[in-house]
């Protein structure tokens, strides 16, 4: 399944048997583009999993840093508390932009039960997340 945010701010494609949900995520996003974001893992993604534990794997090299850090954070705890065990960022290059995209996914995980690494390529992230069990 693959889901298109009609605004262009992200692409999501569930992989059911794996459990697993690629986003791809972009441009600067403001409450309603995180709102949609939510909505569609309410309605479209969470049922698919039956209760079952699931993970992400995020890449974030398009997105753009925004003041929703809080709007995050209860997007990741709604996510934990509905299966959402652990996540793979995918950030390619260190500059100081991606620190602090880092910095905020950091922030927005912090004392949750989510496990987060921080990977250059989807290939690293995959092998990680397929050694995990997803």
């Amino acid at each position: 399944m693959e889901i298109k945010d009609p605004k262009g701010k992200y692409i999501l494609k569930v992989d059911k048997d794996r459990r697993l949900v690629y986003e791809t995520l972009k441009g600067y996003w403001r409450l309603e583009d995180m709102e949609r974001f939510h909505n569609d893992y309410v309605s479209k993604i969470i049922p698919l999993f039956n209760g079952k534990e699931w993970a992400k794997c995020c890449y974030i090299n398009a997105y753009e840093a925004a003041m929703i850090t809080d709007d995050i954070k209860s997007h990741v705890k709604w996510a934990v508390s509905n299966g959402f065990r652990k996540a793979a960022m995918i950030l390619e290059g260190n500059n100081q932009y991606n620190s602090v995209i880092d910095l905020q996914i950091r922030l927005a995980v912090k004392n949750t039960k989510l496990h987060l690494e921080k990977f250059e390529s989807i290939n690293e992230a995959d092998k990680w997340l397929k050694s995990e069990g997803f």
